[in-house]
């Protein structure tokens, strides 16, 4: 009895950290938002994340993965990911979350499932009924966000939304295919993190303030690098316990919580999602539990 108390003991509090995922990428969308990062570079913001993040994934990756060997074909499949990941989707989630808010970006976001069924067809996996029932709702989830008005307005927005959709997606395709391929998650996080740390030091050309993360503004981007890292590790931890069936909806609490705390924190945010923006975060969450099942 006292066995089976503490297995569900345990079980919960890997519940709760699949939740937290949710809540701290949530919490990252909105810092970025409510940032005085509206003028710099993208990927001088996506660089300073990933700066402030750094010490975090590097620490889980010492302790949890301790860098025992892997297979050079899974280091080549990390680097893709990281790539994919921060030159690709972050760095147009941010373009996003500028144009159509921290709550518009999010719920675009989960897109990324969606796109990894497609990609998972591609190799041979099977699309189930309550998959493509769950696409569709995230799909009209996406149409309500851009018939609201911010396609109109900006389209950039948008569009860039359903790219970091689509690098999410191959981040996490290419992430699977490393850890089958004889690698480990926690060396994936941390390979994608040192090829993002480089790739958009590149990218920005080379225009990095290492005085940058002192000011006020980017101090908020600071704290969003680490709750993103915060949430990344949380993440590869939860699944080391629960199945992605389980973690996924749980992660995926996302745009919810996005939704509420740019509502929550509109002073700052200048952001008020209202009726609409609840609707299609509760559409899109549905969506996400129907691919889960």
């Amino acid at each position: 009895m006292a066995l089976g108390f503490c297995q569900c003991y345990g079980d919960l509090l890997f519940i709760l950290l699949g939740a937290s995922v949710g809540v701290l990428f949530a919490a990252h969308d909105v810092a970025i938002r409510g940032s005085g990062s509206s003028r710099e570079d993208v990927h001088i913001v996506t660089f300073q994340t990933l700066v402030s993040g750094y010490p975090i994934v590097l620490l889980f990756s010492i302790v949890l993965w301790g860098f025992k060997p892997i297979s050079p074909q899974s280091i080549v499949y990390y680097i893709v990911s990281g790539v994919a990941n921060f030159s690709l989707g972050r760095s147009s989630l941010y373009v996003a979350i500028r144009s159509i808010g921290a709550s518009g970006a999010s719920i675009l976001l989960t897109m990324s499932i969606v796109i990894g069924i497609l990609l998972g067809a591609l190799v041979g996996e099977e699309i189930t009924p309550s998959q493509l029932a769950g696409s569709v709702l995230i799909f009209i989830s996406s149409v309500i966000v851009a018939w609201g008005g911010g396609f109109r307005r900006d389209p950039k927005g948008v569009i860039s939304g359903l790219v970091a959709s689509s690098g999410l997606a191959l981040a996490i395709f290419f992430s699977r295919l490393g850890n089958t391929a004889g690698g480990d998650p926690f060396a994936g996080v941390l390979i994608a993190y040192s090829v993002g740390l480089a790739s958009e030091l590149l990218l920005s050309g080379g225009r990095i303030d290492p005085r940058g993360l002192a000011y006020r503004g980017d101090r908020a981007v600071a704290v969003a690098g680490i709750l993103a890292s915060l949430g990344q590790t949380a993440r590869y931890y939860a699944l080391t316990h629960l199945g992605a069936s389980i973690v996924t909806p749980l992660q995926n609490i996302r745009p919810v919580v996005a939704t509420i705390l740019t509502r929550a924190l509109s002073r700052r945010t200048m952001e008020k999602p209202g009726s609409r923006g609840y609707i299609a975060a509760v559409i899109a969450f549905a969506g996400v539990i129907m691919l889960s099942l």
